[in-house]
């Protein structure tokens, strides 16, 4: 309700008088926002030192106020916007609601003192939600000296939709206000002196606001938007987890094929090694054979016995150059096998890096749903469309009213000049800006047009006279 009443202003200020947290069930956030800054006052201290962290560029008052100045025991329930000065309310909190309290000393300035660097400025709204207190702390206040425009008032018992503003509702109005709201809990006054403000009051919040829930009110309402939102949150989460894993499965299992196949590998290099040695080393005892054949160096028995020798290392050599061939053939499988891996490992990483980019595009989409302004950037998109629409409609009615006034001179002229009793043909002199209309010898109409439509006058006499030849 305060926006659409004062959001056309750039750069407002406000009092928040009982601010509590910066954030959640913040009334001044979304001026915040949009350029307002203003003044908090909070005496519980966690609170205060929220604001001061949140809002680093605005002045925090840790003070309570009343009616005089001094000191109050503050009854605080943590973590709440319960706390209060009221001793009544506290004990009800405890015995109804199992609240644990605090309770504290703190300082105590009047309303007037507090905001007495805002004396003669404009103050665009002022809250005031002090569980129970509201009376005291515009007793506080010097109406002649702070003017806010709209003043909200905290107006049932704390925690009740009893309303319980008898005792400071005439303060407001002998003030110069002019009660013109209730939303169930709060009682909005607009100053005399800002008569126009009344008709932003007039119907409750509807469709044709244009404000979206943040999720961060504590109100019920945005129960359902909070959970899908949470719940869209965490499966964004699962799967990213998932596609992590399933990337460290994939990096595990190509890291252990490679493994096993640099194991194969220098296994074959190992063999193959073994076998070429023993191959030199045949080679070798089949040269010294040959040699000793050669220089006749042992009888022909022997000689047989050599060559049968021969013959059979040289089918031994055969057999270890088949399995040395095997061998390669085997180390050539295990390298088409790592080469596999590889690939496998490689499309793992394509995998990994989809669920990847999957995950993003969902958080993408979740942050989207958290900024989204989708009502107020399509609204000015329409009305440029029906703007489009409107000309394309009006230049369409021009043309065609020309067009039907053109063919009716037409008719006209033509319609002159077949009657021949009596009536001459009419004849347009033009004389600068001057058209003389001419029946019968003697002058019908005398007007003077532009020099635009003197042309448009004789390219239309023209046209009719070529239909007249």
């Amino acid at each position: 309700m305060l926006w659409r009443a004062l959001g056309h202003i750039p750069n407002g200020t406000y009092v928040d008088v009982g601010a509590q947290h910066p954030r959640i069930d913040s009334i001044s956030r979304a001026f915040y926002e949009h350029g307002w800054r203003g003044i908090h006052v909070e005496p519980v201290p966690a609170f205060a030192d929220m604001l001061r962290q949140d809002r680093p560029d605005e002045i925090v008052l840790q003070v309570a106020l009343g009616a005089t100045e001094g000191t109050l025991e503050l009854n605080i329930f943590a973590d709440t916007g319960l706390s209060t000065a009221i001793a009544a309310y506290a004990e009800r909190h405890q015995s109804e609601r199992g609240y644990e309290v605090q309770r504290m000393h703190v300082p105590v300035l009047t309303l007037k003192s507090a905001l007495s660097a805002l004396v003669d400025k404009d103050v665009h709204w002022l809250k005031i939600d002090v569980e129970g207190f509201e009376e005291q702390v515009l007793r506080g206040w010097d109406s002649t000296q702070l003017r806010p425009w709209v003043l909200v008032v905290e107006a049932t018992i704390p925690n009740s939709p009893a309303t319980d503003y008898a005792g400071w509702d005439p303060l407001v109005t002998a003030a110069g206000y002019r009660f013109v709201y209730f939303d169930g809990l709060n009682r909005f006054y607009i100053a005399d002196e800002h008569p126009e403000l009344a008709a932003a009051f007039a119907v409750p919040p509807n469709i044709f606001d244009t404000v979206e829930l943040s999720g961060l009110a504590s109100w019920g309402l945005c129960n359902v938007a909070v959970a899908n939102e949470r719940a869209r949150a965490d499966q964004a989460t699962a799967q990213l987890r998932a596609c992590e894993d399933e990337l460290h499965a994939a990096h595990a299992a190509a890291a252990a094929q490679q493994e096993a196949a640099a194991a194969q590998q220098e296994a074959a290099q190992a063999e193959c090694a073994r076998l070429s040695a023993r191959l030199a080393e045949l080679g070798r005892e089949t040269l010294l054979l040959h040699e000793q054949v050669a220089h006749g160096a042992l009888a022909r028995t022997r000689i047989g016995a050599l060559e049968a020798e021969a013959r059979e290392r040289e089918a031994t050599v055969s057999e270890l150059e088949a399995a040395v061939r095997e061998r390669e053939q085997l180390y050539g499988g295990m390298r088409a096998e790592r080469d596999a891996a590889n690939l496998e490992v490689a499309e793992q990483r394509h995998k990994a890096e989809h669920w990847w980019r999957s995950a993003e595009a969902l958080r993408e989409e979740l942050a989207l749903v958290y900024r989204s302004r989708s009502w107020r950037v399509s609204a000015p998109l329409r009305q440029a469309g029906l703007r489009a629409r409107q000309s394309r409609t009006f230049s369409a009615r021009v043309l065609r009213w020309t067009l039907r006034q053109v063919a009716r001179l037409r008719g006209r002229l033509g319609s002159r000049g077949a009657s021949g009793a009596g009536s001459q043909a009419s004849q347009a002199t033009q004389h600068g800006a001057m058209v003389v209309l001419r029946q019968g010898g003697a002058p019908a109409l005398s007007r003077r047009l532009s020099r635009n439509a003197a042309r448009l006058y004789e390219d239309l006499k023209n046209a009719v006279d070529e239909g007249k030849t």
